[in-house]
């Protein structure tokens, strides 16, 4: 599937407190999909990724699916089992406000070892 295309994702969203120097990478185990988004406005690419021994999804902005796409490639079903690397960083929102969020600072190609990150 290319990830023009749209459907539901399921499961909790990934946030950036979820985020620590234990649990920092993340393996996609799934499909990623496009939602719309009215939090952001437009659309936002929900990826399921298994984070430590939980599943979540991470509800990635367009910088984050950009960085994905140029090391991975648009079909996401070639993702399937990649790692992530997550770090968390201060953004402002529309309101001013300083909050944490989540940025793609690495993306490894190589199947996850039998460690924590798999799902």
């Amino acid at each position: 599937m290319e990830i023009s295309e749209f459907t539901k994702a399921t499961g909790l969203y990934l946030k950036a407190e979820h985020i620590t120097a234990e649990t920092f990478k993340a393996v996609i185990v799934a499909e990623a999909t496009i939602e719309p988004n009215e939090k952001f406005g437009g659309e936002r690419l929900h990826i399921p990724v298994c984070l430590g021994d939980k599943e979540y999804v991470f509800d990635a902005s367009k910088t984050n699916a950009r960085v994905l796409s140029d090391a991975l490639g648009t079909d996401t079903t070639k993702w399937i089992g990649k790692i992530i690397v997550l770090e968390k960083y201060k953004t402002k929102t529309s309101e001013g406000k300083m909050v944490d969020a989540i940025n793609v600072k690495e993306v490894l190609n190589e199947a996850p070892a039998s460690d924590k990150t798999t799902p």
